[in-house]
């Protein structure tokens, strides 16, 4: 149950002392201290009140002490019997003020909404003849919190700012600071640039769980604006600590917004991780908006994936939750409006209530109506889509060889020298209108045509293939590679400079070099002379960069081989045109 938790944490910001007489007072007071910290020291200290002569007023504070412990171990139907005989009893206002403030909190946990606004009405009345100021405060906040847990957000604003307004304590500023976040987030007026919001976030500096729901909160509206990135920022930094609070619904709320957030900027494995988390949690939550969060993030990333059986069951979860949530929802308002419509004569809110459960009813129907559509249309399109993805994967598989026929070399599985051409213009054109470099790295073998003719084609092809290995190894997913003749490489590298297209051809170089043909039954070597340019030097058309890579490549050769040289656009020394002009295919 979402509210649960929450109301439970307000028993921590509001202890009262009822110190009347020295021993007997103090020990319940110091019972009072320990009813939520130390349970069993609590049992203990009551169990010796019992024996001790009380007064009274002590006797209804032990009263409420007991219903407290009923209430702490799940024994609601009697503790609710103790609270309501001190209502009507003798007991002190600020006592009947905190006994009917708890039977509150236990009308919310069970969601018996009618039940809970009744006693808050009485909690008014209360509060009117009341004096100390944190036992006043202490009512505001419940208001605040009751109001918001039943979606009724103006009035849990308004009761929340007059909680701001009574000069409450650093801890009660912290909490209505959250509480009025959290309405103004409901009715769509949190403004995450206000300054009073960075305050009420520093107000809350010693107090973690509130503190971690106003972050929760302020994510929520970064993530209904489409900001991933400010959610990210609200909650990852501060997200082991709000684990560490073992706090469920803070816990699930936070990871919702952030799975919701990584499917959003398509990060599928940590949006799924942290659904699947929400799931294990969901048994202590009941029906929360968190829970219905992860079984949609889970069916769309099924549907994502392709897993439209898992889509499938995922989306009757979501359906069911979803149903379960807005179920739970309907419900708070209809306690709402029955409690506003209490002063009103008995037919009409009779005939109200008729129609709102007619509604109701009417609404539950076309709910599962529409659920058992949605299981057939999915059905029916797991099928037409289980035989277009047969007939898809048949045409890919054709389409795929046509492909490796027309684009890449047969012998080393790299571009071939047609595809390169188109695929480099491409890229040249690209990076000439975003204004980025691209180098080109051209190699060729060195006396590879010996090798051919003393050890046989076959070897030279074993050579041809691993050159062609070992170089995709050294260079990025982006590279484009290609054989373009016999024995003759070319890398292009889009978005990459000249000095590092230099270590990427001495790496390549070095690879080359490395190679062990002892797997031959020969032994000889494998080295290659490389030319580099960029457009930088020789400008975005790709005629120029082969040319001019070429003429470095020719020097590499002539000055001895095994080495890369870099185009040189003042060197006045001219060499031929390259004979393999790619333009020309």
């Amino acid at each position: 149950m979402k509210v649960r938790y929450l109301l439970l944490l307000l028993i921590f910001f509001f202890s009262q002392s009822m110190a009347e007489e020295v021993d007997i007072d103090a020990t319940l007071t110091q019972a009072d201290q320990l009813k939520s910290s130390n349970p069993k020291a609590f049992s203990e200290l009551l169990n010796t009140l019992e024996k001790e002569p009380l007064n009274p007023q002590q006797r209804y504070f032990l009263d409420y002490l007991r219903g407290y412990e009923l209430t702490y171990q799940g024994k609601q139907a009697q503790s609710i019997d103790v609270f309501n005989k001190i209502l009507n009893s003798n007991a002190n206002e600020t006592l009947k003020f905190r006994a009917n403030q708890t039977l509150i909190n236990i009308y919310a946990i069970s969601q018996d909404w009618s039940k809970g606004l009744t006693h808050l009405s009485k909690n008014f009345q209360f509060i009117e003849q009341i004096k100390d100021p944190e036992t006043v405060q202490s009512g505001l906040a419940i208001a605040a919190i009751f109001y918001n847990q039943i979606e009724q957000y103006e009035l849990g604003l308004s009761y929340a700012e007059k909680l701001r307004s009574s000069k409450p304590s650093k801890r009660n500023t912290c909490l209505a600071n959250g509480l009025a976040i959290e309405a103004q987030l409901g009715l769509n007026q949190l403004e995450v640039d206000s300054p009073s919001l960075q305050a009420a976030v520093a107000s809350c500096d010693e107090e973690v769980i509130m503190e971690s729901f106003i972050h929760s909160f302020i994510a929520t509206k970064y993530l209904r604006d489409g900001n991933t990135a400010e959610v990210y920022g609200q909650l990852k930094p501060s997200l082991e600590t709000i684990e560490k609070t073992r706090y469920p619904r803070l816990i699930a709320e936070v990871y919702a917004t952030l799975a919701s957030a990584y499917l959003q900027d398509h990060k599928i494995g940590e949006a799924r991780l942290l659904a699947e988390k929400i799931v294990n949690l969901a048994k202590g939550l009941g029906n929360t908006q968190a829970v219905v969060t992860a079984y949609k993030v889970l069916y769309q990333i099924a549907e994502l994936s392709g897993n439209y059986k898992a889509a499938l069951d995922y989306h009757v979860k979501y359906a069911q939750a979803d149903k379960a949530y807005l179920d739970d929802i309907k419900t708070k308002h209809l306690a709402f409006q029955l409690a506003e419509h209490q002063a009103a004569e008995q037919k009409s809110r009779i005939a109200l209530l008729d129609r709102q459960n007619n509604l109701l009813l009417t609404e539950q129907q076309l709910a599962k109506t529409q659920a058992e559509n949605n299981r057939l249309f999915i059905s029916l399109l797991i099928a037409i889509i289980t035989l277009l993805g047969f007939w898809a994967y048949k045409s890919w598989t054709i389409q795929k060889r046509l492909k490796q026929l027309a684009e890449y070399d047969a012998l080393t599985h790299v571009f071939n020298r047609g595809h390169f051409t188109q695929v480099a213009q491409s890229a040249l054109t690209y990076c000439e209108s975003s204004e980025v470099d691209l180098s080109y790295i051209l190699f060729d073998l060195d006396n590879f045509k010996q090798i051919n003719d003393k050890y046989g084609h076959a070897i030279g092809d074993w050579v041809l293939k691993k050159v062609a290995k070992a170089c995709q190894a050294q260079g990025r997913k982006n590279d484009i590679f290609a054989r373009i003749g016999g024995e003759e490489f070319c890398i292009a590298l889009p978005g990459c400079d000249l000095q590092t297209a230099v270590k990427l051809a001495e790496a390549c170089r070095k690879a080359i070099a490395g190679i062990d043909c002892g797997a031959t039954g020969h032994e000889f070597e494998v080295t290659a002379s490389f030319g580099i340019t960029d457009t930088q030097m020789s400008g975005y058309k790709l005629e120029r960069l082969i040319n001019d890579a070429d003429s470095a490549m020719y020097q590499s050769k002539e000055t001895g081989r095994d080495r890369i040289c870099i185009f040189d656009p003042e060197a006045k020394r001219t060499i031929p045109q390259a004979s393999h002009s790619l333009l020309s295919l």
